[in-house]
């Protein structure tokens, strides 16, 4: 494991400062993880849990600049803090291991480059299907032609940017296209499919309409399948998904910006994000990572996604104008 002594000195002549300040939402950050690189380096740990990224924007708001060395952040919340100018730019030469990340983890449709961010970990649309489930291929276009054979027994969530994204995925678009032809693609096939799809939602439960037949397949985020469901199977899609991902990142005025890039290069070291991978459940960007993991763990793709389907992949940056429509759509369709 990469080990960062009290003496550590950077590129640049910096010394390690010996505090380090964590700005995460509740139980993100590995606790052995922590104790680990405190130990190692003899910096003083320090993590200040928040609710959600809004109650980090709002502290910043509210004057809260010089307090916090990283933030551990969700998609929306690191747009807004680039856009706003209120991240620093990451010293790519502290960062090493930054060359190690592999697609779809290697670049951002908000951070080009990663000049602001490092991946810290993901969530990811897949489907679950019942283990005699039908189903030809572990694709969204299987996934959809067994709903059709199978009216009423294939679920998706009350989400048009998820299941629209499915849709446009299957027929060969992007996940997160604006394009008026692709998008009226997406509208054709889903009205196609809109009798034989169950739409989850308060519009169902609220009409009394909840299928009585058994339940073959269904989108879902990996996050309810981390642990493996009995008679159910979890899959990422060959044609490639969404990732939902949490990245690390410097707010401004950070008052120890040299130890904060040396906890962003020790988390890019496959030895450290290993263990927190078996301990946790939780994806990790390192593919690397996976070389040492038991079988149990590397068989989940909820926690370990075939490689080609995450290369495959988008964290997807809908636009306004393209989350208008992807919403006339589902409104139209009476989803």
């Amino acid at each position: 494991m990469q080990t960062f002594p009290s003496t550590f000195v950077t590129p640049g002549n910096q010394t390690l400062e010996q505090h380090l300040v964590i700005a995460s939402p509740q139980g993100q950050i590995d606790a052995q993880m922590l104790q680990g690189f405190a130990a190692r380096t003899g910096v003083e740990c320090v993590v200040q849990a928040m609710a959600t990224g809004d109650e980090l924007l709002l502290r910043l708001a509210a004057g809260d600049f010089g307090q916090v060395d990283l933030a551990l952040v969700d998609f929306s919340t690191l747009s807004y803090l680039i856009d706003a100018g209120q991240v620093e730019p990451l010293a790519r030469k502290l960062l090493p291991n930054q060359s190690r990340l592999q697609q779809p983890f290697d670049d951002s449709p908000i951070d080009r480059g990663l000049r602001h961010s490092v991946p810290a970990s993901y969530d990811i649309v897949g489907v679950s299907v019942a283990a005699a489930a039908p189903i030809e291929a572990d694709t969204w276009l299987a996934l959809f032609a067994m709903a059709e054979r199978h009216p009423g027994q294939v679920l998706v969530p009350d989400s048009a940017d998820q299941v629209i994204g499915a849709v446009l995925v299957s027929l060969g678009h992007p996940w997160d296209s604006d394009s008026n032809g692709d998008l009226g693609d997406a509208h054709d096939r889903l009205a196609e499919l809109r009798p034989a799809l169950h739409v989850l939602g308060a519009r169902q439960r609220s009409a009394g309409r909840v299928s009585l037949l058994p339940v073959l397949g269904r989108l879902a985020s990996s996050h309810a399948y981390r642990s493996q469901r009995r008679g159910e199977r979890f899959f990422v899609p060959g044609e490639g998904s969404a990732v939902d991902l949490r990245s690390y990142c410097i707010p401004v005025y950070a008052p120890h910006p040299v130890v904060a890039h040396a906890w962003l290069e020790n988390w890019l070291d496959p030895s450290v994000e290993a263990p927190v991978l078996a301990r946790s459940r939780v994806p990790v960007p390192l593919l690397e990572a996976r070389a040492s993991l038991p079988g149990t763990v590397l068989d989940n793709q909820a926690v370990c996604p075939p490689s080609e389907a995450l290369a495959a992949s988008v964290q997807p940056n809908i636009s306004a104008e393209g989350r208008l429509l992807r919403d006339q759509i589902w409104t139209e369709l009476h989803l």
